[in-house]
């Protein structure tokens, strides 16, 4: 910011509020030029009653506050709800990577025995829940032929309705059909990432 060479020095210059410009100059020392600059400084400085110091206000003022908090309460009432769609959507992958390894199990199994296993424990499994604890996993309708595979989200992951259960079915003619939800025809896009 230039300053006109008529300002005195000591003087004090309007800047954008909450600034003051404060000319530091001594004509006989300075150059004309420099003579031009000025310093910015706060106006809430104010002098301390009897001490000749300067004492800056410190701290928020109460609406300063309120309005902080309700912007907080603001963003976090549009982020929460995202968020939490967004981790359960990222949890159904612990889902299907446990159906996806069942089944690699299930045809392994298959190579060796008449027809396929009816339970995890057979298949080398020690817990009936997913790699991440987000899903109980079960072996349903098992036969010769096919046998489906469920995943029933549970702990945080059960608010997650939309998609309970995740079913990974394989039919006698080696067709794979991926449902979930309580419509076995439902489209399952939404909750199956391919």
């Amino acid at each position: 910011m230039k300053l006109s060479s008529h300002t005195q020095p000591g003087s004090r210059i309007r800047c954008h509020w909450p600034v003051q410009v404060i000319i530091k100059y001594s004509q006989s020392n300075v150059s004309s030029s420099a003579r031009e600059l000025g310093m910015c400084i706060d106006t809430r400085r104010r002098q301390s009653a009897g001490k000749g110091h300067a004492q800056y206000a410190q701290g928020w003022t109460l609406s300063e506050l309120l309005i902080s908090l309700a912007l907080m309460g603001v963003l976090a009432a549009v982020a929460l709800p995202t968020y939490t769609a967004q981790q359960r959507q990222t949890r159904r992958a612990d889902a299907q990577s446990a159906l996806q390894q069942l089944q690699l199990d299930q045809a392994r199994w298959r190579g060796t025995h008449d027809s396929h296993a009816a339970d995890l424990a057979s298949l080398g499994w020690a817990s009936d829940r997913s790699p991440s604890g987000h899903y109980l996993i079960a072996i349903e309708d098992t036969s010769a032929d096919g046998y489906t595979l469920t995943a029933t989200p549970t702990g945080g992951q059960a608010s997650d309705t939309a998609c309970r259960p995740m079913r990974l079915q394989v039919l006698a003619t080696g067709s794979v059909v991926l449902s979930s939800g309580a419509d076995l025809n439902a489209d399952p896009s939404r909750c199956w990432r391919q």
